[in-house]
């Protein structure tokens, strides 16, 4: 590579890179009518034109299929389209080309037909049927959140939710026109790896082409498989936008948006206060009941105190008799003791002996008659001061 004073001399190839580079920041939407589409069965472009209905100045077009896809529009020669691109020399030829990223019907009319076409389909599919909507849960705690950080619609959705601990992942996206499509797209899948209850998408109002993103079958299916219910809040006063069709629930503002996810919250709290005031109010029974009990226990303590005040006074009357019943019996029976001891005294042999009588005793029993002895037997006579021992003959 050569250099002079003035100007850097470089290569053909090296000139392109630095064109195209230029002419990427050229991106415009261009409006124009479709000519020559082909679409190679097995590769990922295809090649189309789009030509001035006016003057039919043309320009050759190159699309990636995944961007076709994602813009969801049959195209067709003679079919009206902006598309969102950029100029582009390809190198091998010199040809100058638009890359395009986007293609968008034109006009209500084409938009409302792509729209009852792309309905109806569905329809057979039964991506709307009722029986494959999932029910909220009941108790939403994580929320996803995709919808634009400016504008009303989250400020609207932020103030009215209510303070249950909601943790709220928010995803900002656009929300205008054909062109969100790739910025709900990312979004949506996003929120697919997180842990979440359910997912929010919501917009404002607005006309059919600016609802565009949201009748585009790619997000539709993504929504129609996320993993976890769907809540769009999608407002639209004519035709419903087909994404919240698919959606789990649909409402038409993102403060009806807040206020079904505290619906169930709201009913817990009301549930919790009337389980409150259903136990006070028992426990105010049981209280009463309590004191009903009280009052009794205490007039049967009362009642019992005066009994056993009476009982005590007649025991006392008792023990005061029956002490001096036990005192004129003790005398009694001291008296009979004396008057026993008398009599015992006077019937003890021991004291006949003293007054000349003798108790005789043969080994060891007293001999009463004749035959109580035989001859030979020692008998012992006891008198009053000693014993004599003799021997029968």
């Amino acid at each position: 590579m050569e250099k002079n004073a003035n100007t850097e001399i470089i290569s053909v190839s090296e000139y392109l890179d630095k064109l195209n580079l230029n002419l990427k920041g050229q991106k415009a939407k261009i409006i124009g009518e479709v000519t020559g589409v082909q679409e190679y069965p097995g590769r990922s472009y295809l090649y189309f034109s789009i030509k001035d209905s006016k003057d039919g100045s043309t320009m050759k077009c190159f699309m990636w299929k995944r961007d076709f896809a994602i813009s969801g529009v049959a195209l067709r020669d003679g079919l009206e389209v902006v598309v969102t691109a950029f100029p582009s020399v390809y190198k091998p030829n010199g040809g100058l080309t638009l890359q395009v990223e986007l293609v968008e019907l034109v006009g209500e009319g084409a938009l409302q037909i792509a729209y009852e076409k792309l309905k109806k389909k569905l329809e057979l599919e039964g991506l709307f049927s009722a029986e494959r909507k999932r029910n909220l849960p009941e108790y939403p705690h994580k929320i996803g959140v995709i919808t634009s950080k400016s504008g009303a619609v989250i400020n609207d959705f932020l103030t009215n939710i209510g303070k249950f601990g909601f943790e709220i992942l928010f995803v900002d996206s656009k929300v205008e026109g054909q062109d969100a499509v790739k910025d709900l797209l990312s979004a949506v899948e996003t929120l697919r790896k997180e842990d979440i209850d359910v997912l929010v998408i919501m917009r404002g109002g607005g006309s059919l082409e600016s609802f565009q993103a949201f009748n585009n079958e790619v997000l539709i299916r993504a929504v129609a498989s996320f993993p976890v219910p769907v809540l769009t809040g999608i407002g639209h006063d004519k035709d419903a936008p087909l994404v919240s069709m698919v959606s789990d629930k649909n409402v038409s503002t993102p403060t009806a948006v807040a206020n079904i996810l505290n619906s169930s919250w709201n009913d817990a709290v009301h549930k919790v206060n009337m389980s409150e005031e259903k136990i006070l109010s028992q426990f105010e029974k049981l209280f009463e009941t309590f004191r009903r009990a009280e009052d009794t226990l205490l007039r049967s303590v009362d009642r019992i105190e005066s009994s056993i005040v009476r009982s005590y006074d007649t025991v006392s009357v008792y023990a005061k008799d029956l002490l001096a019943n036990f005192s004129g019996a003790l005398e009694n029976t001291e008296e009979w003791l004396v008057q026993s001891g008398k009599l015992l005294e006077l019937s003890n042999p021991i004291r006949q002996l003293s007054q000349g009588y003798s108790i005789v005793r043969s080994k060891g029993k007293v001999i009463r008659c004749v035959k109580d002895v035989k001859v030979g037997d020692i008998l012992e006579m006891t008198v009053s001061d000693g014993q004599i021992k003799t021997k029968t003959i």
